[in-house]
């Protein structure tokens, strides 16, 4: 579920992305520490959102890198010689 708020995350770079995830995780912190549920509850949909974008995009990255590989890996007989 998107927070209304967010915004289009793709637009921010990998390290402003994290240093987002790091703010809202201490302003979470904080509202626990006071007992706040509504901000609570909008500071995890909020991070939830960002978390997503962050896995999107390692996804991303983990499916390139095996592209680049290619078949390198794959073929385990010409690796192992008994």
């Amino acid at each position: 579920m998107n927070h209304p708020l967010t915004g289009n995350l793709r637009d921010f770079s990998d390290g402003d992305l994290q240093k987002k995830i790091t703010e809202l995780g201490k302003r979470l912190v904080f509202a626990h520490q006071t007992g706040n549920a509504q901000m609570i509850g909008q500071l995890e949909m909020i991070m939830e959102d960002y978390r997503q974008e962050s896995i999107r995009r390692d996804r991303e990255r983990t499916e390139k890198a095996n592209e680049a590989s290619g078949d390198k890996g794959k073929n385990w007989d010409d690796l192992i010689d008994i």
